[in-house]
Formats: structure tokens, sequence, C-alpha cells
């Protein structure tokens, strides 16, 4: 880097942080991101990679439309970002399915169809996933949407930074950042940097930043305990979406199931009960999957928000500060379009007001002071 200084400096080398970095040095504009580990080995790694824009919408919106846009980006990215990095980032066509097992979840998905009428209703899905119990009482179909592979994301997201001229701090500690009015000075645990603008995409340890520059803490870490399991098999290809859990299918033969969610948990264990509970879950409708080869569990901690929507956008007092966090489940899902409103928002370009609205730090700004010298 050099002179030690960069125009954006971005703190989170997850998924958000890597896209944010790739389409600020695609347009120009030098980024470079501080990781305190190895890139994408938080939320990113740990997520199952699916684009479920209507399993995460009940209606159509603005919220939606953001959620539709960015899946939409994966097929273009898909195509970039391997001919850039040679890295297949996994993008799966066959579609998801929300699966009704009680009268109310079919009551609501039927209600769904009529809102969102390009979704496919399926009475008995068992005739495509043969291995379902008979349960089931319905499916939605959603052929546009789909899963990707989050770490191969990040990877080439990270990998294409780099070509276009980025710059990447790994195991570095970002130890406190002064607000030179209009410029910042990072300091590093091992050296400092001056940045025009200032990022934070490090997900749930993002609050701290909300804390110390005078907005309230928006950020709920929600922990998530997941396994995978090979099959005999392939029974299906779509990713498949119930209630209390889901399962994705990934072309090496692995089912991802997933996931608990424990709000306010920060622990970095996998829980024997809460891999319990999701088996208990899929061997209700999956019987004869008690004889999968089990192969894998972990769990993340996803940085959920009070109100449900992240917050992306320049600080309400702080000018170029900005914040890119608070995705909940939908981390992987948003990271293109994330990615690109934080450019556009940083090179001035045109953006939907009340898209801007909708996401920014502002909704937060009700009260407390902020000062020019703030610390992690």
């Amino acid at each position: 880097m050099k002179n030690n200084h960069c125009d954006v400096l971005i703190i989170g080398g997850g998924i958000i942080g890597h896209s944010i970095s790739c389409y600020l040095n695609k347009s120009g504009v030098h980024a470079a991101v501080v990781e305190k580990q190895a890139s994408g080995g938080k939320a990113t790694q740990a997520a199952a990679g699916m684009l479920g824009v209507h399993t995460e919408n009940e209606g159509v919106g603005k919220y939606h439309q953001f959620c539709e846009k960015s899946r939409d980006m994966y097929t273009g990215l898909a195509q970039e970002l391997r001919e850039l990095t040679s890295i297949d980032i996994g993008l799966s066509h066959f579609g998801m399915m929300e699966i009704a097992v009680k009268d109310e979840e079919k009551e609501a998905l039927l209600l769904k169809k009529s809102t969102f009428r390009n979704l496919e209703w399926l009475e008995t899905p068992i005739d495509r996933i043969p291995s379902l119990s008979d349960k089931a009482s319905g499916a939605l179909f959603m052929k546009d949407d789909g899963h990707v592979e989050p770490r191969q994301v990040c990877e080439s997201f990270k990998r294409a930074a780099l070509l276009y001229g980025g710059d990447l701090l790994e195991d570095r500690t970002v130890l406190r950042v002064k607000n030179n009015q209009g410029s910042f000075t990072v300091h590093l645990d091992s050296c400092s940097l001056t940045a025009e603008h200032v990022v934070v995409a490090s997900g749930a340890e993002s609050g701290q930043w909300f804390e110390t520059t005078g907005l309230p803490n928006p950020i709920v870490p929600t922990k998530g305990e997941s396994f995978s399991i090979k099959l005999r098999e392939n029974y299906f290809n779509e990713a498949l979406f119930f209630r209390d859990f889901y399962v994705v299918p990934k072309p090496d033969g692995r089912c991802i199931i997933g996931a608990t969610s424990k709000p306010d948990d920060k622990t970095t264990n996998t829980s024997v009960g809460g891999l319990s509970s999701l088996m208990n879950l899929l061997f209700s409708l999956f019987p004869e999957w008690k004889e999968a080869a089990f192969q894998d569990f972990w769990s993340g901690i996803r940085p959920g928000t009070e109100d449900g929507v992240p917050v992306i956008g320049e600080h309400p007092f702080i000018s170029n500060l900005y914040f890119a966090t608070g995705h909940y489940r939908n981390g992987i899902l948003l990271a293109p379009a994330t990615g690109q409103l934080i450019e556009k928002q940083i090179t001035k370009k045109p953006i939907d007001p009340s898209i801007q609205e909708l996401f920014s730090p502002s909704r937060l700004a009700e009260k407390g002071e902020w000062t020019y010298e703030y610390s992690s």
C-alpha cells in the first residue's frame, strides 16, 4: 500500500467487506480490507449460501426488490468472477422449495403465492422429493432463487479486488480510528494507515463502532448451528426451506442442514443440543436419512438488527464513515447489491432515495453524542 494510504479502508474481511472492495477497486477507487483473522472465516464460512429472496420476504416492497436485484446480480458475477479469478462460485439454477407441514404453514404459503404470482404451487412436493415424508402438505417452488458456495464467493471477490488494485491486510487488528474531520487515521496493532473513507463491515462485531460514534447499537448477534451429511444417492437438486430448518444440496454430494437461531449467543462452540434439535426436525420429515453419512458440524454468529433491516450507508454525524452490516442470514444474498450500494455512495453516483432511506444509519440517530476519536 503506497505511503500507508488508501481511498477507502474497510474493516472486516467477510463476504460483505470483500464485495465492497471489489466494486470500489473495479471503479478505480483504491480500497483496502483489514481483517483480524483470515478472510471469510466467520459468518461467511458458516452460511449455507441460500439466495432465498422469497423465503426472506412475505410481501413486495423495497427490501424485496433489493433482495431480488442482488440475487439477479449473481448470474453475471458467476461468469465475470470465474473469468477473472478462475473460481467457480457454485451458483445453482435449480430453484428453491418452501414446504408446508402444518395447516397454518400451508395457508401462509398460499397467501404468499397470491402475493408473488411468479411462484408455482406444488400440491404434492413428494413427487419431486421422493424421500420426503407424506406429512408435507404443499410447497411453493421458487424457480429463480437458489444458492452459491459462500467461501468461494468471498474468495473470488477478494481475489478480484486485488487484481483490480486493492489491498488486503489479514491477521491485523484495528485498535483505534481517529477522525480528522473528513479523513481518518486508522491505528492497527502493527502500523497506522490513513484513509479518506472508512467502512465498517465487521458483521456481528460491528456493534462497538455504533456505540463509540454516538449511535445506539442495533446489532443482535445470533448464533446459528449447522451440520452436513452425505446421502447414498442424489435425491434432489432444489434447496428446501421449512419453518424451522433448511436443506441445501451441494454439487459434491453434501447436504447442509441448518440452522439453529440463538439471539445474543456469542459462543463459538457447536452444542449437542443444537445439533440434536436439527436432527430431530430433519428425521421427522426424512426418516430414511438416518442412514446417511455424517460429515461435519459448525456454528457462526449472524449479525442481526433490532428492526430486521441491514444498516448500509453513511454515518449521520461523521462524514465519510460508512456502515455495511446487520444482514442477519441474508449476507450471502445481499453481498453484491451491498457492495454496489456502498460504491455508489462513496463515488456519489445516483441512488434510489427510498433504498438509501431504507438502510440508512440515520434511522438510529435518536440519542447520543460522538467524539472525534473513538476506539474498537
